[in-house]
């Protein structure tokens, strides 16, 4: 069986170097990977894959020069020096760790009081221009390498950023850092795994309002996820298919 995930020790040997060469990688930030509980480094599979011979040479040079994308809450974007503000604090966005506070605004009446700290108008909020301005994100979470390939030329297109995903150890991995506004999760991985990833993504409190995206070959997606989905989009895929996918859910979603 393939594991999704391999210590220093094993990746070093996939590599052909050093386990000191690979935890050097790790230190300096030229490797994916993640701490398990424990403390020890895990490396994912995908992480060694592009590093091996045969993997694209911008996806492998891509690997090591990637970028941090780091999201920040509306109650981090205002904080006075590090420190949330009291008013922040008492804000629905906050207690419910709204990914998108401004759309808290649109949540019925009967569900209560709203109890928004802001009461500016959305647009004329710097939060929401940088937030709005940096465009749309998704993370895709599959095991396959054609579309890996596809999509990873356009992975920091100005208007859909993307990263990338083949087990549910990166996929919190990088949620860890980078919020997506989507995950599009392949039906490939067998419907009880896919269900498990897409109840993993709904019951991650760090992406409380993030929509789920199914891919597969035909639309026959419902055993598939227990939960709601956002869409579902066939596979393969390319970029501006995916792009037209996202701004069709978008449209439905704000209406």
């Amino acid at each position: 069986m393939v594991k999704e995930y391999y210590t220093t020790t094993e990746a070093a040997r996939l590599l052909a170097v050093s386990a000191d060469t690979v935890l050097k990688w790790v230190r300096a930030g030229k490797i994916n990977f993640y701490r398990t509980p424990g403390g020890h480094s895990r490396i994912p599979r995908a992480a060694v894959d592009m590093l091996l011979p045969g993997w694209p040479e911008q996806m492998r040079e891509s690997d090591w020069k990637a970028t941090e994308i780091v999201y920040q809450y509306c109650w981090n974007f205002y904080a006075d020096q590090g420190t949330i503000t009291e008013e922040c604090q008492n804000c629905v966005a906050y207690k419910s760790r709204a990914l998108r506070c401004y759309e808290m605004r649109d949540i019925p009446e009967q569900y209560g009081p709203l109890k928004l700290h802001c009461q500016s108008n959305c647009t004329e909020c710097e939060y929401y221009k940088v937030v709005v301005g940096s465009g749309t994100s998704a993370l895709i979470v599959s095991r396959s390498r054609t579309l890996a390939e596809e999509l990873h030329r356009h992975a920091d297109d100005a208007e859909l950023t993307l990263r990338f995903a083949s087990s549910e150890y990166e996929c919190a991995a990088l949620i860890d850092k980078f919020r997506p506004d989507y995950v599009v999760v392949d039906c490939s991985f067998g419907a009880p795994r896919t269900r498990d990833i897409c109840q993993y993504v709904t019951n991650d409190d760090r992406i409380p309002f993030t929509r789920i995206i199914l891919t597969s070959k035909t639309a026959r997606v419902k055993d598939c996820c227990d939960g709601e989905i956002f869409g579902w989009i066939k596979k393969p895929f390319t970029f501006e298919q995916l792009k037209s996918c996202l701004s069709q859910v978008g449209s439905v979603i704000e209406k």
